[in-house]
């Protein structure tokens, strides 16, 4: 698991200081846990955004050191981010222990390509993280799953992946991951665009409604035209 040092400073709490906080390149932020009293704090946000940058995201451990105050180690245990901006506006940090095990969503890292998708089936990823427990240093930073031998009609259970050494499930987990599925959606939609009428063309009249009227016969030879004024 991808190990990383940040530095934090003590903060007042309120929603202006948090707002000035972050035009200032600055992320609000709070640090808790077992044996510590809840301490806002502030990080810097380039810090952080060059920390998670990876594939394994907020999914890191973070030796945190507060200007004035403790050293130790932490992780990001949530967060709040704009979705538009696509940034981070507020941290959750928890202090942990090297030797206290914690709980972590690992995201599943898909290798092969199954028989049965090679014969027309449809891969399905039902689940995209698995949460593990594990020792902070045991955690790892993806879970392999081997799709290779997978028919058409074939699934992968949680509780079937071979997890690394040092890595449990905090409970029995019994769910689906991945199938393999015959490709009916895509022949259903293909079913339905083939019979779709074209664009411009006339629709056939309801059952029993009366046929649309021909077209008004030419005026008759000899008809006075309107007069000009």
């Amino acid at each position: 698991m991808k190990r990383v040092a940040l530095t934090a400073e003590t903060r007042e709490a309120g929603k202006g200081v948090s707002k000035k906080l972050r035009s200032d390149g600055q992320i609000p932020a709070v640090l808790y846990g077992r044996s510590i009293e809840p301490v806002s704090i502030v990080v810097n946000r380039k810090e952080v955004e060059a920390a998670v940058k990876g594939s394994q995201g907020t999914n890191i451990l973070i030796d945190l050191s507060i200007k004035g105050g403790e050293s130790g180690l932490a992780r990001i245990r949530d967060y709040q981010a704009d979705p538009f901006k696509r940034e981070f506006l507020h941290l959750d940090f928890q202090a942990i222990s090297i030797t206290d095990k914690i709980e972590v969503e690992v995201p599943i890292e898909i290798t092969g390509k199954s028989v049965g998708v090679k014969e027309g089936g449809v891969l399905e990823q039902m689940r995209r993280t698995l949460l593990v427990k594990a020792l902070p240093d045991r955690i790892p930073a993806s879970i392999a799953l081997d799709i290779t031998d997978l028919n058409i009609g074939d699934s992968v259970h949680a509780d079937e992946i071979k997890l690394p050494e040092g890595v449990e499930y905090p409970s029995k987990m019994n769910y689906a991951v991945v199938a393999v599925v015959p490709p009916t959606k895509v022949e259903e939609v293909a079913a339905v665009t083939a019979a779709a009428p074209v664009e411009g063309a006339a629709a056939a009249p309801a059952e029993g409604a009366a046929a649309a009227a021909p077209a008004a016969a030419p005026a008759k030879e000899g008809t006075a035209e309107a007069k000009k004024e």
